[in-house]
């Protein structure tokens, strides 16, 4: 899950991306028909935008934090036996976030010390920078992770270039995030040579787009040996 946390007259938007591994072509549940270029390549990992939501302007934080709580309990996975999985929240923490990141963590444990159905969180705050340098591998400093802009922004424009993230029928705010992925613009100052990632228009917003870039950067970041803070 990824949440954008917006200001007083910016939106919040909340994305959910559920990670599935494509099947070999030549498997009986392959897809059939289309262009070789269209079909999914054996053992390709692709992302359903199961949810979207951008709730109203002027949505109290702290019902903001119990809404994403009672989220993450509904879409908790399990496994076979009932068995709780865990959950990736990836939560901008910038500006106005870092309020509203102690309301979530209050939110959770309050939750996990009367029930034992919260699930696992791994709970990642984000400090988005304007840095141009790549990081192979975000620093993390008191609990925030360090992430330029353009490592966030890059991989999600890519994976739906791609055809990696596929977005479920029935998202209520689909046209929305297709109007913010077209309007998205890269701009480069000339005297600096630093990047920006900004809509054409101040006016639109890219609210739902960013809160679908956390939560990519969120799955991403979980590959190999990664420190887990949980909550629970």
């Amino acid at each position: 899950m990824g949440v954008d946390l917006g200001q007083a007259s910016d939106f919040t938007a909340i994305a959910v991306l559920e990670k599935t591994i494509a099947p070999p072509e030549t498997a009986m549940f392959s897809p059939v028909g289309g262009s070789p270029s269209n079909r999914l390549v054996e053992g390709r990992a692709v992302y359903d935008l199961v949810y979207l939501k951008r709730p109203k302007l002027g949505i109290p934080y702290d019902t903001i934090a119990r809404r994403v709580a009672d989220l993450i309990c509904e879409l908790e996975p399990q496994g076979a036996f009932g068995e709780l999985g865990q959950v990736t929240l990836s939560v901008d923490g910038t500006g106005v976030g870092r309020g509203v990141v102690d309301m979530l963590r209050t939110e959770f444990q309050r939750r996990g010390a009367t029930s034992r159905a919260v699930p696992k969180v791994d709970f990642r705050v984000v400090s988005v920078t304007g840095s141009n340098t790549s990081l192979k591998r975000p620093a993390r400093t008191h609990g925030y992770w360090a992430v330029p802009k353009k490592d966030l922004v890059f991989p999600a424009v890519a994976a739906f270039q791609q055809g990696k993230i596929r977005i479920a029928k029935g998202i209520k705010d689909r046209d929305a995030l297709v109007h913010e992925l077209k309007n998205y613009s890269r701009t480069t100052n000339i005297a600096t040579g630093n990047m920006a990632f900004e809509p054409w228009r101040e006016s639109d917003h890219d609210d739902l787009l960013f809160a679908v870039c956390l939560s990519l950067w969120g799955w991403q970041t979980r590959k190999g040996r990664t420190t887990l803070r949980l909550i629970r």
